[in-house]
């Protein structure tokens, strides 16, 4: 009765399931016994409909690699229904789990116009770094660096699941393809994001309540907003709340978008009241939902610094979030 039963369901919803995006978690020491850190899950999304199957009615595949770098303090599994969307426009999708428990707030009161570069690059790179002026160093293993993790879980998808073709974001060396790699990212993850984008030639950039790097000691957005960028700079996003508190003040985060040269493109997009494609701005923002901001510790300002890339508000956002991945 019971196989019945299942079977039942099965011929009820077969085209549900042929369209459902895949999703699954692979543990980074799985892919490298080095990796002996922040060692929860890297969530993976892919729709095999499009890029097995090449579905004529179907988005077609992007062959293009967009990779997810949570928050401080996040695990994998943030930002499914961003996530899903991606995989459902025919990106290949990893949400990455890497070295997030300090803060780059950590190098505000810096008196190193540098410190928050180096601070950045020691967990994208890995190396080390020094930070509230000296006082402290983070080091970071090359294995636990983001870019490390990000290749053996490549090397690791490709041995495990050649038909989805993970290969194709990798070099003939075994280095990373970053022109086919799109990255984004929220709040700490949002700022590496941008750092990579500025250190390589990447397919675009998409920050989330992001980037965050104001020196309050210098009282200026960090030194790299103006370097010179590998990735041209119509490639880049960002999506905030107007009454995110996180990392620095609003007026700071507009000052930092600035720096980064976004106000090029136009000034900000409101899209609360504004319609796709938002005048092609590269800087967006959003009051969505009305919160009660009493201090940087509030649950209005956890709410606002989340908003933007919050799973609860993925039906409210699916036409912001598919100008970010496809214009």
């Amino acid at each position: 009765m019971v196989m019945k039963l299942i079977l039942a369901a099965i011929l009820c919803f077969p085209a549900v399931a042929l369209a459902e995006v895949t999703s699954f978690s692979i543990v980074p020491s799985a892919t490298d016994a080095a990796i002996k850190t922040f060692d929860e899950p890297h969530w993976i999304y892919i729709d095999r409909g499009i890029v097995i199957d090449r579905d004529a009615k179907r988005p077609p595949a992007r062959n293009q690699l967009l990779l997810w770098l949570t928050g401080t303090g996040g695990e994998g599994r943030t930002a499914q229904g961003f996530s899903n969307l991606a995989a459902s426009l025919g990106y290949h999708v990893i949400t990455l789990m890497y070295p997030n428990d300090i803060p780059a707030t950590a190098c505000a009161n810096d008196s190193d116009p540098q410190s928050f570069e180096n601070f950045r690059l020691a967990i994208i790179q890995g190396g080390r770094a020094s930070y509230q002026n000296g006082r402290k160093e983070l080091s970071i293993e090359r294995p636990e660096s983001i870019e490390h993790r990000l290749i053996k879980l490549l090397q690791h998808l490709q041995q495990k699941r050649p038909r989805e073709n993970w290969r194709q974001f990798l070099g003939a060396d075994g280095s990373i393809r970053w022109e086919s790699v799109a990255v984004a990212g929220q709040s700490q993850g949002g700022g590496h994001a941008a750092l990579m984008g500025i250190k390589h030639q990447v397919a675009r950039v998409i920050c989330f309540g992001a980037p965050k790097d104001y020196s309050r000691k210098l009282n200026a957005p960090a030194a790299w907003y103006g370097l010179k960028s590998a990735t041209p700079k119509n490639r880049f996003f960002a999506f905030n709340h107007h009454q995110d508190p996180k990392g620095c003040t609003p007026e700071q985060l507009l000052g930092n978008l600035q720096a980064l040269g976004l106000d090029a493109f136009g000034s900000p997009a409101e899209v609360d009241t504004e319609a796709s494609p938002y005048r092609r701005a590269r800087i967006l923002y959003t009051s969505f939902p009305a919160v009660n901001v009493t201090g940087v510790d509030s649950e209005g300002a956890k709410t606002a610094h989340g908003s933007a890339i919050s799973t609860r508000n993925a039906d409210h956002w699916k036409e912001v979030w598919t100008y970010l991945l496809t214009e």
